[in-house]
């Protein structure tokens, strides 16, 4: 990938003299290592002016000699109309050389701009490409995670009719052994408009498959109710969480129309009904050599008083809330760990990051060096992603809870749950203890809840700037908003 620097990111990366190292050195200096690779950093052929109008002559020629390390962006696109609406900056100035950076991005010469200028990141909120112009730290994240060599492609979920899948695509042939006749079967269900939830390997073929038929409730369930006839995952793609990615796409998709999910599964498929326990099926009887099972959505009029809230969570949801008082957290996530947190962000502009296992999976990890030690399972985690939209995007349900200075013991708490690296967490926890939490995710909050907003119901004071608790006043807000 292409990124263009501001002269501030690689004035800092380079300082000239001692007392001109800056706090930020260290973390541009681990810029320019990451992107010594695949990914280029670049400059606009304009820095040069730009750094023409210090008046410190030895401190702007040595400032031309770090220039010239870095390769000039061929051709760089004027400012076009919709920049230069928005800004009328006289051509020289400082606001001229910010508006010919963020044109760069506007023309899709570079994948994204890198700069520690706050003015440029409002402005470019406001032409909306804040996900492609990038603090040094954000950028440091990205790059650490494409280090860390996730898939080559990004996987996604597709709502299919089953007429438009291939028989001969070997994912069938496990089925075939399991099932007399599955192929007849498999062409009756096409022929009556069936669909089916897909997830497409790097080649095609198929990676993931969950096919649904709504209106059966053989079981005598009552209600509304949808079978989930097939669920199976390709087994070369195990470690993905290519499962909790369609049952994220299940839940989502029978929330709003179904009270109840039925399935049935043969006993020695183990690792599947595991699964589908963990996220609320329970047994409902055996037919002939399988196991049938239920998972409800509405739950019963008090259950919410009667059951803990992770119990009330993983019964009924996603989504389903049980918030408290004491137990509700606002958790202020950056922008590039929130691309490879929740992916799948509805209205998100696709990141650049192919997001890895836990970017995926329903059950995920944050760690935060948070001064909170009263976290406990079924907290209510309120994701609030800063710098670009200041605003309440996501919600999480804590499972458990961990707090140390081991880095072992951290990496083997959160697996392939977190988003940070295991660099990442031993450089933590150098600075002491660190909160682990292991959470579900709930639900996508629609639209999301912005910081004026969440300050006029009560729940917050001002923007936060670490993991805090909610103020009590604005939960009857948040009961009432999320319909919990």
């Amino acid at each position: 990938m292409r990124f263009l620097i501001d002269t501030n990111v690689f004035i800092s990366s380079e300082p000239i003299r001692p007392e001109q190292v800056e706090e930020s050195t260290r973390v541009c200096l681990e810029l320019a290592r990451l992107s010594s690779g695949e990914h280029r950093l670049m400059v606009h052929p304009k820095a040069a002016e730009e750094i023409a109008r210090d008046r410190d002559a030895t401190r702007r020629q040595l400032r031309d000699l770090v220039l010239d390390r870095y390769p000039q962006l061929e051709q760089p696109p004027g400012i076009q109309s919709e920049l230069a609406a928005l800004s009328a900056a006289q051509p020289g100035s400082n606001d001229w050389y910010d508006d010919l950076l963020l044109a760069c991005v506007l023309s899709d010469a570079v994948h994204g701009l890198i700069t520690q200028d706050d003015g440029i990141h409002r402005k470019a909120k406001r032409l909306g490409v804040a996900d492609r112009v990038h603090t040094v730290e954000d950028a440091v994240a990205m790059l650490r995670q494409l280090e860390a060599k996730p898939p080559a492609y990004i996987p996604s979920v597709s709502f299919l009719p089953l007429h438009s899948l291939h028989l001969q695509d070997q994912f069938f042939d496990s089925l075939r052994a399991d099932y007399e006749g599955f192929d007849d079967w498999f062409r009756n269900a096409a022929r009556t408009a069936r669909y089916a939830f897909v997830v497409k390997g790097s080649e095609g073929n198929i990676a993931g498959l969950a096919i649904i038929k709504p209106d059966d409730d053989e079981l005598r369930l009552g209600g509304r109710v949808m079978k989930i006839c097939t669920f199976k995952v390709a087994e070369q793609q195990k470690g993905n969480r290519y499962g909790e990615l369609l049952l994220k796409s299940l839940f989502r998709h029978a929330s709003a129309t179904q009270d109840r999910l039925w399935i049935t599964v043969f006993p020695r498929h183990r690792e599947l009904i595991d699964l589908l326990e963990s996220f609320g099926f329970t047994p409902h009887d055996k037919r002939h050599d399988e196991q049938r099972l239920v998972k409800h959505l509405v739950p019963p009029p008090g259950a919410a008083d009667q059951m803990e809230a992770l119990e009330y969570h993983v019964a009924f949801g996603p989504p389903a809330l049980k918030i408290t008082e004491d137990q509700t957290f606002i958790v202020p996530i950056r922008p590039a760990y929130h691309w490879t947190l929740f992916p799948d962000m509805p209205g998100d502009q696709m990141s650049l990051l192919p997001p890895r296992p836990h970017g995926n999976a329903l059950r995920k990890a944050y760690l935060s060096r948070a001064n909170l030690r009263t976290v406990k399972p079924g907290a209510t985690l309120l994701f609030y992603r800063s710098r670009d939209m200041m605003a309440v995007t996501a919600v999480g349900v804590v499972e458990q809870v961990l707090i140390s200075k081991d880095a072992d013991a951290i990496l083997h708490f959160v697996g392939t749950r977190t988003v940070y690296s295991a660099t990442e967490v031993r450089d933590m926890t150098m600075g002491g203890e660190v909160l682990a939490l292991l959470f579900r995710h709930d639900r996508f909050v629609e639209p999301p809840i912005g910081r004026n907003e969440l300050v006029n119901v009560g729940v917050i004071c001002n923007a936060p700037q670490a993991m805090m608790s909610a103020r009590p006043e604005g939960i009857p807000w948040l009961r009432k908003h999320l319909g919990a």
